[in-house]
């Protein structure tokens, strides 16, 4: 049974891939089904192919062509227009003797053509002694020297074009940013084919240093104009710099205010030594109201919400921005996607979030944060809770200060805060006989983003890091460090198909809990008697607030919200005379309490990796798709690592493009053997949770890409 699982996912994906998807081949000519290139020895093949328009028709998962994709119609007469763009492609990277020696269409099938074309490269023309930058010589010398670095040619350099415009921008920037707005670069090369060398000289006009003149804000209405001018930290006599005008723009942006920022520089007037700015703004609207409502329908819950927000953007003057969600939403227990059956009872839950941003606090890029929260929830778990169990919820409070600044551009973020929070537990159904929970901590959580869009990314990286110290000094019941690095990487394939990857790890060092769940076997493992049964229930609340998890729709898509780690029998969901409590003997560890896979219940584990890999390409507006392949462990021990029980899965997304980002559904396959098969009488199978038609299947829904 196992072998046909294993063959019918892929089977289906094939068979739906070449039938459904396939399209007709062009009858007015052929297809190209491969360039080739030859005779590229010093420069990439694919760099000067993919400059053409003579192009391979792309292949979905590199064997068929013609679906998802649409097909390469090969015409001569760009053939032709092609040969001459490689040529000038040569000469601009200095290769000026190089010529296009052959061009042939070979016919491969009744459908297809192969190109093949060859070129002479010759002798590249090298950059010959060195790059010639007067006018530097008078500066201050940090100032020359960045601007010497901004030259991207060095002798014994071929000479390349591109560089060489690049070095003539890069040196006017460098001044710029240093207080010469005025800098004039004119470049000058000097080629001689017959040696093969080049002569270049950038001659520089320095002008004279500059500060910021009048700095004027137009198009305010409503918004004051001190905040926005805190946010600019641009001052009449400060010296200039073309990096702090770009920074100043990006935070207006920021804020969220203005529907358009433009910032410009009156450079006309070098004789004055000053540069004044005006801003010129356009205020969006400053409230907003938000209604909607959705569904959701997995493993884990059949629920239905509404959601009310209204947003202020100039919250009682001074730019603050002032924001207030609820969410009220019932449950139809015990109803879902891998229990069908008609719902027993309706769990009301809701969820009201304010929170107050206020610009320039304690200075000018600084933000200052207050959000407060109080949340009503049940605690639901996937893998076959039934009605007779005890059903826990929260009446949840939060509150959480703190401060936010951007740096370097605004590519680097650090948000200092501290979160205070109260959990109140009661019973939906059955019984409850939990404690109250109270946990404080402060945490600093920091980002590096170098992507090209923080929405739709196609190019670049996102490295982020959060630390959090609960208890301890700051009190609560709580007492811990927990830390989460993440790494995201975005390479484009091409110009709109996206590799993406994501790596995270997770630890916490627990001080006061998380002893249960220990290997009872393992001498150093203290457990906790049967008789001890206040303190299992603390443990495994702190542990529900504290404990890291993997799995869902931003984790591992192939296993459920927390579906993947640690399982145990959780002893406050078990009413009294329960088939999971039975067979226990005083001392043995709760773990121990069952065989009955419905018993248990995910628990979080002290150490967490995650791994995922992701090609996001189009196939017709708007709707896009993803393969992806997603790895993660979560295990007990502290700062342990397990890479035998990668719980791989696979599985393929559809996303379909909103204003708002967009709105993905992923199905995901969990790969037989990749899971830990643990004693029986300790745990179940890892991570053996949900099947969707009796296939290891787990449908995921979220909004935005999944990293």
């Amino acid at each position: 049974m196992l072998a046909k699982r294993i063959v019918l996912g892929p089977a289906v994906a094939l068979a739906l891939t070449t039938g459904c998807l396939r399209k007709d081949y062009p009858v007015e000519a052929p297809v190209v089904a491969r360039v080739d290139l030859r005779g590229a020895d010093a420069v990439s093949p694919k760099e000067v192919l993919a400059g053409l328009a003579t192009a391979e028709s792309p292949r979905f998962l590199g064997i068929w062509d013609g679906v998802v994709f649409d097909y390469e119609v090969f015409d001569e007469t760009l053939l032709e227009r092609d040969l001459d763009r490689i040529e000038r492609f040569y000469r601009a990277r200095g290769y000026y003797e190089t010529k296009v020696t052959a061009a042939r269409v070979v016919r491969t099938d009744a459908h297809h053509v192969k190109v093949q074309i060859r070129v002479h490269e010759g002798l590249p023309v090298l950059v010959a002694g060195d790059v010639q930058t007067p006018g530097l010589e008078g500066l201050p010398f940090p100032v020359a020297v960045a601007a010497s670095r901004a030259v991207a040619l060095r002798p014994g350099d071929r000479f390349d074009e591109a560089q060489f415009e690049r070095s003539k921008t890069g040196i006017k920037a460098a001044l710029a940013d240093r207080g010469y707005p005025f800098a004039k670069v004119t470049g000058r090369a000097t080629v001689d084919i017959a040696r093969e060398e080049a002569r270049v000289t950038f001659e520089v006009e320095p002008g004279p240093p500059a500060v910021y003149g009048d700095v004027r804000i137009v198009g305010l209405r409503e918004v004051p104009e001190r905040p926005v001018r805190d946010n600019l930290d641009l001052a009449p006599g400060k010296p200039y710099s073309r990096a702090e005008v770009l920074d100043a723009r990006t935070a207006l942006i920021n804020l969220g205010v203005f529907a358009t920022v433009d910032v410009r520089e009156d450079l006309t007037h070098p004789e004055t030594g000053t540069v004044p700015v005006t801003v010129t703004i356009a205020e969006a609207p400053l409230r907003t109201l938000r209604m909607g409502g959705g569904m959701r329908f997995d493993v884990l819950e059949w629920s239905s919400n509404l959601s009310i927000g209204w947003e202020h953007r100039n919250f009682l003057g001074g730019l603050r921005r002032f924001s207030i969600d609820t969410k009220p939403g019932i449950v139809f227990f015990p109803t879902r996607m891998d229990n069908l059956v008609p719902p027993e009872r309706v769990l009301l839950r809701n969820r009201v979030r304010a929170e107050l941003l206020q610009p320039a606090f304690l200075e000018g890029r600084t933000t200052g944060i207050v959000a407060t929260e109080f949340n009503i929830y049940p605690v639901l778990y996937p893998g076959g809770q039934t009605s007779n169990e005890n059903v826990i919820g929260y009446d949840e409070l939060k509150i959480a200060p703190g401060v936010r600044r951007a740096f370097f551009g605004h590519h680097v973020y650090a948000t200092l805060g501290y979160t205070w929070q109260a959990n109140f537990p009661f019973a939906y159904v059955g019984e409850n006989f939990l404690p109250s929970v109270y946990v404080s901590y402060p945490s600093l959580t920091t980002s590096l983003d170098l992507r090209d869009d923080p929405i739709e990314p196609h190019r670049g990286v996102f490295v982020s890091n959060t630390v959090q110290i609960a208890g301890y000094v700051f009190g609560g019941n709580a007492s811990d460090v927990r830390e989460q690095p993440e790494i995201r990487t975005y390479v484009p394939i091409s110009k709109r198909v996206t590799f993406a990857t994501r790596a995270a790890v997770g630890f916490v060092f627990a001080h006061n809990y998380g002893s249960t769940l220990c290997d009872p076997n393992d001498p150093a493992c203290k457990t906790f008697l049967n008789t001890d049964t206040a303190a299992v229930d603390r443990d495994e609340q702190l542990l529900l607030f504290r404990a890291l998890y993997s799995g869902g729709p931003n984790s591992n898509r192939g296993y459920p919200f927390r579906g993947v780690g640690p399982q145990g029998v959780l002893d406050y969901l078990e009413p009294a005379g329960s088939r999971c409590k039975g067979g226990l003997s005083p001392g043995e560890h709760p773990d121990v309490w069952t065989d009955d896979p419905s018993c248990f219940r995910p628990q979080g584990g002290l150490t967490l990796w995650e791994a995922s890999a992701e090609l996001r390409f189009p196939v017709s507006e708007p709707v896009l798709l993803a393969l992806f392949v997603d790895a993660s462990d979560v295990n007990r021990n502290v700062a342990t690592f397990r890479f035998n029980v990668p719980h791989l899965s696979t599985g393929i997304g559809f996303r379909y493009a909103t204003p708002i980002g967009p709105v993905r559904v992923d199905l995901g396959y969990r790969i037989p053997y990749m899971q830990e098969v643990g004693r029986k009488d300790l745990r179940p199978e890892d991570g053996s949770v949900t099947t969707i038609f009796g296939l290891p299947l787990n449908l995921q829904f979220g909004l935005g890409e999944a990293f």
